[in-house]
């Protein structure tokens, strides 16, 4: 056991105890309200909160008081903050009754006895009386069992109810009688008596002396509740709705809904366990037996359905037990819920003779142990045919791998053969090309000599001629130069005059007056300064 979960005596406090572990502390501290009691060492959380602690911390193995559960199935109530004593508001509720005027006083005894003997008179031999057991459990190891028989109106509410005393003479006749039908007497169970009407005049107790208990009738009525339950989900299309579902594989997040005090789930857990395989159990703890199993079951399957994605199937558990014992799973509304539940059920109930409800519409095995086994040979089966389907595969790997290399080998050779085939068609096509190219290359050569020979001496011809033409030119040319060039000018008495920036000037209009000039002669050069300028006139 991780740790624990139970409900403060102030009944509205949740009290979180385990051994320090560094992921739990982690866990707690993200809890909405949570406070850590230091001199009670241990966590407190609002017990309005109770599932979300529960969705937190069942994973990890805690064990939850039945206080807890029943907050969340709606059978324990959060205390208020303040309460009132309700002694006080009993008090003023009460009312005198007004009594008639009797004759002449009576004593108490003789009141009593006087209406033990009207009832006497009244009903002087046994009375058959159906009713639904109440109150049984107080009765453990007495030899002496007083209990209550009640009957419940539409609204579940107690219309009426009476004292029952089976005696230790008639229980040990009338409780074996019972064994042998697989009955077992329990709150919740509607029986059939045979009784005297009895009344003490000394406690002034009006109460029924059980002769006798037909089996008969109460096995009728948990088969025609059960026949009826089913028959309302068949007109439904519910009878078989869980059950088609298909089981998720691998299934290794496995979802509980059991006691975790029963030994059904003990058996169930060492089963699993045991097989070495890994699963991932998450236990919501609930009852599997009395009046609490109805409304802690379905908080537990709304639980579950809320957190179906994290979950691979759900399973119910519970051990072996009487038809009594199991007739608590006989409920209509149980029934509805497993039906249209968003996960597939496996259901574990341990029993021998007859069915329950829900083993009729969910998948249904023996026993815990018997479910726990069948999860295993699942996940092996599944196990099993990945290798089989591995070494088919491998198999028809090796034989498709042997068949190409085969026709690959074939195909190469097919291949080669062509290829050499080709290769020497392509060769002697090539050696007569050859031939031929060599043929028509010679005379080709001899017929271009010629024409090279022709054309050279034709370019020779006309280069030379072009080189005459060209010296021709280049004397005339010369002899033109001769005659433009400036010295030469100079010499026939010629003069250049340049200004301060060594420019030609060749008219006055590129002179001013007192402009630095320079006048080269043919023999040296005279510096000058531009005095009067005279332009020429036009004619």
């Amino acid at each position: 056991m991780t740790g624990t979960i139970e409900l403060d005596r102030d009944g509205r406090t949740l009290l979180i105890r385990f051994p320090y572990r560094e992921d739990l502390v982690d866990e707690v501290r993200n809890l909405p309200g949570r406070r850590w009691d230091k001199g009670g060492k241990v966590w407190k959380v609002p017990a309005e909160n109770a599932e979300v602690v529960l969705s937190t911390f069942m994973r990890y193995g805690f064990d939850v008081a039945p206080e807890v559960t029943g907050i969340l199935a709606g059978t324990t109530e959060i205390a208020a903050k303040s309460e009132k004593d309700s002694a006080d508001k009993k008090a003023k509720s009460k009312k005198s009754e007004k009594e008639g005027e009797p004759g002449s006083p009576w004593g108490v005894e003789e009141l009593n006895t006087r209406v033990r003997d009207a009832l006497l008179g009244a009903f002087p031999a046994r009375v058959q009386i159906i009713g639904e057991v109440f109150d049984f459990d107080k009765n453990k190891d007495r030899k002496h069992i007083f209990f209550t028989l009640i009957e419940k109106s539409g609204a579940e509410q107690i219309a009426a109810k009476v004292d029952v005393a089976l005696f230790e003479r008639t229980a040990a006749k009338v409780l074996p009688e019972l064994a042998k039908k697989d009955l077992t007497l329990q709150d919740g169970i509607e029986i059939l008596i045979e009784a005297r009407i009895d009344f003490y005049p000394r406690s002034g107790r009006f109460q029924l002396i059980i002769e006798d208990i037909k089996p008969e009738f109460t096995l009728g009525k948990l088969a025609l509740s059960r026949e009826q339950i089913l028959e309302e989900l068949k007109k439904k299309g519910l009878d078989q709705r869980n059950a088609l579902l298909p089981t998720p594989m691998p299934a290794l997040r496995i979802g509980v809904l059991t006691s975790p005090d029963s030994d059904g789930w003990n058996d169930f857990r060492k089963e699993l366990e045991g097989a070495g395989i890994g699963f991932q159990i998450g236990l919501y703890p609930i009852r599997v037996q009395g009046e609490e199993l109805r409304p802690t079951l379905l908080a537990g399957l709304k639980w579950f359905a809320k957190q179906r994605d994290k979950y691979d199937l759900l399973c119910i558990l519970r051990g072996g037990g009487s038809r009594t014992d199991l007739a608590w799973f006989d409920d209509r509304d149980v029934a509805l819920a497993v039906a249209q539940h968003p996960m597939k059920i496996l259901c574990g109930i341990g029993h021998q003779r007859d069915q329950s409800v829900l083993d009729c519409i969910a998948h249904s095995e023996k026993t815990p142990t018997a479910l726990a086994a069948y999860l295993v040979d699942q996940i092996l089966a599944a196990q099993q045919e990945l290798l089989d389907r591995s070494r088919r595969l491998r198999e028809a790997g090796r034989i498709s791998l042997t068949n190409a290399r085969r026709d690959l080998t074939a195909q190469a050779a097919n291949l080669l053969r062509l290829l050499q085939g080709r290769l020497a068609g392509e060769g002697q096509r090539l050696r007569e090309s050859g031939a031929r190219l060599q043929r028509g290359s010679l005379g080709l050569c001899k017929l271009r000599r010629t024409e090279l020979l022709t054309v050279g001496r034709r370019c020779s011809s006309a280069a030379k001629t072009l080189l005459q033409r060209e010296q021709v030119r280049m004397q005339t040319r010369e002899a033109r130069q001769r005659l433009l060039d400036p010295t030469r000018v100079l010499d026939r008495g010629y003069a250049l005059v340049r200004d301060e920036k060594n420019r030609i000037l060749t008219g006055i209009s590129s002179i001013r007056s007192k402009q630095e000039l320079s006048i080269e002669l043919r023999d040296g050069r005279v510096a000058a300064t531009a005095g009067k300028i005279q332009a020429k006139k036009k004619n």
